[in-house]
């Protein structure tokens, strides 16, 4: 700590007044936190950063008259309230005041208004767990979630750095309030009079947002909302008018700006299965056609654009349930002649190549103006065309490989899949983009590469959609299984689910499991990597991409309740030994209610650890996973906020998909959370570390043992189902 102190001695030396604030950081750092608090506020008390006053005119605040603006002290001022509130030394009243103050002393800083919000979330939140009679008027009128998205929208306003922490969190609070206002409130609350006056209030708070949000959506650049269409547009159906008014603002004007790319969320919603989402989706449509004259790339309007999008959209979605394919193996058709698609008809089409490299949006760096950001490349990659070969998928639905031509002449892959709503592996590959970012910022998970692999995926409507097809991936079950042809071993399962059922009788037996089963499968997956990689380097690079990235799935997974990872859905990269996983409808401990529950939290059997290397999973692997769910912890606010409006989405059947009483029952017996708030509970005490019927929360290592044991201890692998096979 010596050459920093020296340093902070020398920058004060030489006039410096952020000195102070890193010398109070440094002695927080060293664990004085009362000496750092206390040196803060002496700072302050002094005014120390005083000649750092600068007037600005109202329209840099956007508040009338001049107003003296200082960066520094407000550093110093919400440093002070961080600090205080982690201290737990201050009533919420004089916190709120210190963060407050934060704000006002620059009030176009992104960060002030940010973390005021963030602080009445807080108490929003300490707010909802009380019963009813306890909470406070402030959060029954909506008073508190106004305040949140006020400050939230202000933070907006001046920056983009927490879009993806506060854009997702405002849409939630606004759509739930606006639902509010047309339902009736529970009795439980107070007296006929007290209720009409809260509703009243309630009326009051929504409207007060609306005069804001007028003034925001149009300041707002549109690719700011483009962050969260999939939210914006899985609420169309809202059932407050006034609410929905604002939507369909928010969509005409991310639309307007971006039609190539967000087309395809409001294609989906024409054509919906629900006819209030798909009339109100058409209404939209027949706006944007109305209303926008403006002409694209290519001299193309708005009404063309659209035009060609619908067809393009139909022909898709024909072409994923067209076609009678009775084969078990995967095998070649055609476009034309098997699927009834005609590419003449739709082609060329002015929509993005639904890939994620074409539809992600690129956000300002600090160097960049939040207002005249480009979000997308001028040379939007469209589709040309399509080739008339179509690969069948031998699995139950018979998903179809589509390959699309772009206009830059390269080819692109697309799994047209039927009968399946991808509406929810959207939005976890969003979830998953976000735990990207925070391992792209963490210095530790930068240096070791961390990452999950993520790929686009486009609904059509609720019953099929598009998947970006990924080049260049295998099947842990092909892999295992082509090596253990080769050593003439072939499963005979038939025998294998008798010697686990009398393995799983009792623990006594468990040695016949390891006996004659084990025995019969011998690890061969590090035979892989060294016939895939044959240079050294290579081989060493591949082996260490392969563990790391599966302990970051490992880790996420267990924390989403994701189960069913069969060979089939854990694939590896053939190019560098990346771990890929699909197929995500096994959320939320929904592997709890199968006919054989799932014990384990991951698949880390004994192939899984034999490519792992002489350690095992006691190296990189342990490391990995500790450093993930390190960050975990510390982005969990993030983290429920997403969640939060991914699971309470009312579009989503994300909880009920077995008949409902069964599901119940099910869920009583394994204490599966079969509720919105039951699983943001369950998500939440998993991040703290506590176990099922635990009280008492588990360290970062604590936890990441406990799961490598459960995830390769016998009794629970012998009492997987058969298709899962725990002994490859």
């Amino acid at each position: 700590m010596h050459q920093p102190f020296n340093a902070v001695l020398q920058a004060s030396k030489l006039g410096d007044d952020s000195a102070m604030i890193e010398h109070a950081r440094l002695i927080w750092k060293e664990g004085n936190h009362r000496k750092a608090i206390q040196s803060l506020q002496g700072a302050i008390a002094n005014n120390a950063f005083g000649s750092h006053n600068q007037d600005i005119a109202d329209d840099a605040t956007g508040i009338e008259g001049n107003h003296q603006q200082n960066l520094l002290a407000a550093r110093a001022h919400l440093l002070l309230a961080k600090w205080l509130d982690n201290a737990g030394q201050t009533h919420s009243t004089a916190l709120r005041a210190q963060y407050q103050r934060a704000a006002q002393l620059h009030q176009t800083w992104e960060r002030g208004h940010y973390y005021l919000g963030r602080h009445y979330n807080k108490l929003l939140e300490s707010e909802k767990a009380l019963p009813p009679e306890l909470q406070a008027q402030p959060y029954l009128t909506g008073e508190m979630a106004r305040l949140i998205i006020e400050n939230y929208l202000r933070s907006l306003n001046y920056g983009t750095k927490y879009v993806y922490q506060t854009l997702p969190r405002v849409l939630t609070l606004w759509l739930d309030l606006g639902m509010q206002v047309t339902q009736p409130i529970d009795p439980r609350y107070g007296t006929k009079e007290f209720i009409a006056k809260l509703q009243q209030f309630k009326k009051e708070q929504l409207a007060s947002l609306h005069t804001r949000f007028n003034k925001y959506i149009h300041k707002m650049p549109a690719y700011i909302f483009y962050t969260a269409l999939s939210q914006i547009v899985a609420r169309i159906a809202h059932p407050n008018p006034e609410v929905y008014r604002y939507l369909e603002d928010i969509i005409v004007k991310v639309v307007t700006a971006h039609p190539q790319q967000a087309l395809w969320n409001l294609l989906a919603v024409s054509t919906s299965t629900q006819l209030e989402r798909k009339s109100r989706g058409g209404l939209i449509l027949r706006t944007l056609i109305s209303s926008s004259k403006k002409t694209y790339a290519g001299g193309m309007d708005l009404r063309t654009m659209i035009e060609k999008g619908q067809k393009l959209s139909q022909q898709l979605l024909h072409a994923c349930t067209a076609g009678e394919f009775s084969s078990n193996r995967t095998h070649l058709a055609s476009i034309t002649k098997d699927l009834g698609f005609n590419p003449k008809y739709c082609c060329p089409s002015p929509l993005a190549v639904p890939v994620e490299s074409a539809l992600t949006a690129t956000l300002p760096t600090l160097t960049d103006s939040v207002r005249t950001h480009k979000a997308f490349s001028r040379d939007v990659i469209t589709i040309a065309g399509f080739r008339d070969e179509v690969m069948v998928l031998s699995s139950l639905q018979k998903p179809r490989k589509l390959t699309a031509r772009g206009s830059d002449g390269r080819s692109y892959g697309l799994l047209c899949k039927p009968k399946d709503d991808l509406r929810k592996d959207q939005r976890l590959m969003e979830f998953n983009s976000m735990i990207n970012r925070s391992l792209k910022r963490d210095a530790e998970s930068s240096k070791r590469q961390l990452y999950i692999k993520t790929y686009a995926v486009t609904p059509l409507n609720e019953e099929c959609g598009i998947i970006e097809w990924v080049d260049g991936l295998k099947t842990l079950r092909d892999i295992i299984l082509g090596f253990y042809k080769v050593m003439g071993v072939t499963p005979n399962y038939a025998e294998l689910r008798i010697l686990l059922d009398e393995a799983n009788k009792s623990e006594d037996k468990l040695p016949v499991y390891a006996d004659k089963v084990f025995s019969q499968f011998p690890p061969v997956f590090h035979q892989w990597f060294v016939q895939q990689f044959p240079e050294p380097s290579a081989w060493f690079g591949a082996r260490l991409k392969y563990t790391r990235s599966c302990a970051v799935m490992s880790m996420v997974g267990t924390i989403l309740g994701l189960g069913d990872r069969h060979g089939e859905n854990i694939l590896f990269e053939e190019g560098n030994g990346g771990t890929f996983h699909v197929d995500f409808n096994c959320l939320f401990d929904k592997g709890l209610t199968f006919q054989q529950p799932e014990r384990v939290p991951f698949r880390l059997t004994q192939n899984m650890v034999d490519a792992m290397g002489v350690y095992g999973y006691e190296g990189p692997f342990r490391t990995s996973c500790e450093l993930t769910l390190k960050l975990l912890r510390q982005h969990e606010e993030t983290l429920m906020t997403i969640l939060e409006a991914f699971v309470y989405d009312p579009t989503l059947d994300l909880l009920e998909s077995k008949g409902k009483k069964k599901r119940e029952r099910e869920s009583a017996q394994q204490k599966v959370p079969n509720t919105p708030q039951g699983v943001l509970d369950s998500i939440r005490r998993k991040v703290r570390g506590l176990l099922v019927g635990e009280s008492v929360p588990l360290g970062v290592e604590g936890q990441v043992d406990e799961l490598i044991k459960q995830a390769t201890s016998e009794k629970n692998l012998v009492a997987m189902y058969i298709g899962w096979c725990a002994f490859f």
